[in-house]
């Protein structure tokens, strides 16, 4: 009976090996077609066709236009659906594609708002909203994503402030946000974000002094900030 539990036992744990192993990708394949399925169905124009002759569930998501995959694990590390002239709105499903590092939408005509849920991209280096009619304050949880590297929200219906949390991502490079309806001081936690190179905030309603902690940018080598409602003056 002894001899009985012990193989039993080693049997047991083989199969939940084996049923992790090879169960979970797929699982993980199902999450990110689901995702995009559902992106599909939030579209309610696409006068090119393109997502409905090409989004096919009867084919694998990897080779869809605009979907980059990982070659290892297969899952979804790039969107790009830049200039398909798309109108509709960004579904929360979205957020889980946990392996997305590249998120461009830009050129299209997306409206509403930003979905908390995007949030869990964690992995996010390079998102690109710009040229919709996204509308809202700019989210604040997108200081969370700690590994952005350019962030563009230009071109949009954005309005309120900008979220000082935007200036707690050390690795921002680039931050585009011009021609919003953004409005209210410029944050003066900007100075943190040491490896800022361009900063365009141009064509808003921003008010108040330019802050001086953009000195501090060492790396800064494009700053646009006309056509707002700042005073002061700033050096080189």
């Amino acid at each position: 009976m002894g001899i009985f539990l012990f193989y039993f036992g080693i049997l047991v744990l083989i199969t939940n090996y084996f049923s992790l192993t090879f169960s979970t990708p797929l699982f993980n394949l199902a999450t990110d077609q689901h995702a995009l399925t559902v992106l599909k169905n939030s579209i309610v124009s696409d006068p090119n066709a393109i997502l409905h002759t090409n989004w096919s569930i009867h084919t694998p998501i990897c080779g869809w236009i605009g979907v980059s995959c990982a070659t290892k694990h297969q899952r979804v590390t790039s969107l790009n659906l830049s200039s398909f002239e798309l109108r509709g709105t960004i579904p929360p499903h979205l957020g889980n594609l946990t392996f997305l590092r590249v998120l461009d939408i830009s050129s299209n005509s997306f409206t509403g708002v930003l979905p908390s849920e995007l949030s869990k991209l964690r992995r996010l280096e390079d998102i690109n909203v710009a040229a919709n009619n996204f509308s809202g304050e700019i989210p604040s949880w997108l200081g969370a994503l700690s590994e952005l590297r350019h962030m563009n929200l230009a071109n949009n219906g954005f309005s309120g402030r900008i979220p000082s949390s935007l200036f707690n991502i050390s690795r921002l490079r680039e931050l585009n946000a011009y021609l919003n309806q953004l409005d209210g001081e410029i944050p003066r936690n900007i100075g943190k974000c040491k490896e800022l190179e361009v900063l365009q905030l141009k064509s808003n309603s921003f008010k108040g002094g330019i802050p001086k902690q953009i000195g501090n940018l060492t790396s800064l080598r494009v700053l646009h900030l006309q056509f707002n409602h700042l005073t002061g003056m700033f050096s080189n």
